[in-house]
């Protein structure tokens, strides 16, 4: 199963898409996109109509969509999924610079996931990641290794971290437009169907996922 794990619409600062609209550009494209994450910057929407809203949107495209949040920590951007009452009751997540390490830990004892973002691009994560699991362990078991805004470079060397650390390994578009350029780039590849965020940290925790680059829409 195909899932991007990165994409910001309109509900983030810097991005005025619908989320209709990455959806319609994933079903015309036929590249099999199974479920998106929205991963908006500083924002969970926990609001009935939002819910409302993604539930029938997942039914009318048939494409699981799953909400996370870019988080602003003291280290640099950290995409968390799996956040429940008890994540937004220890932290305001609309702030900036929370600090990583209270929120690595508590995200993973709710049985959630914190994988920095592109960790060599505007980040203080990678060059903390062999620090950084050496005091977490396997709750900081995850990293994005392929973004789609990042250079090969920086893909590159976020590959070579997770590879000599024994990271879990995904990938997502970040994506703030529903054009080519910016979406269906990148994305994570999962061993089995995901239903819900729980089953998707599950298998994340679980190193049953890897990245993965969509085929050329021309070839």
């Amino acid at each position: 199963m195909i899932a991007d794990l990165h994409v910001h619409t309109k509900l983030s600062s810097d991005s005025n898409v619908a989320p209709e609209q990455y959806l319609e550009f994933a079903k015309t494209s036929g590249r099999g996109l199974g479920a998106i994450c929205f991963t908006e910057h500083r924002l969970f929407p926990n609001d009935v109509e939002v819910e409302r809203q993604y539930a029938e949107l997942a039914d009318r495209f048939q494409i699981a969509i799953f909400k996370g949040i870019e988080a602003d920590t003291d280290l640099g951007h950290l995409l968390l999924f799996g956040v429940n009452a008890e994540v937004m009751r220890r932290f305001d997540l609309t702030a900036r610079m929370l600090k990583s390490d209270s929120l690595i830990e508590v995200i993973h004892h709710e049985g959630g996931v914190a994988i920095p973002a592109h960790p060599f691009r505007d980040s203080g994560y990678g060059s903390r990641l062999d620090a950084l699991l050496s005091r977490h362990g396997a709750a900081i078991g995850a990293v994005e290794v392929l973004n789609g805004q990042n250079s090969i470079e920086e893909n590159r060397r976020a590959e070579d971290a997770a590879l000599k650390l024994g990271l879990t390994a995904v990938g997502g578009s970040d994506a703030h437009f529903a054009t080519a350029k910016w979406f269906m780039t990148v994305a994570t590849e999962f061993e089995r169907d995901v239903k819900t965020v729980e089953q998707m940290c599950a298998e994340i925790r679980a190193g049953r996922a890897r990245p993965y680059v969509f085929p050329d829409p021309l070839d």
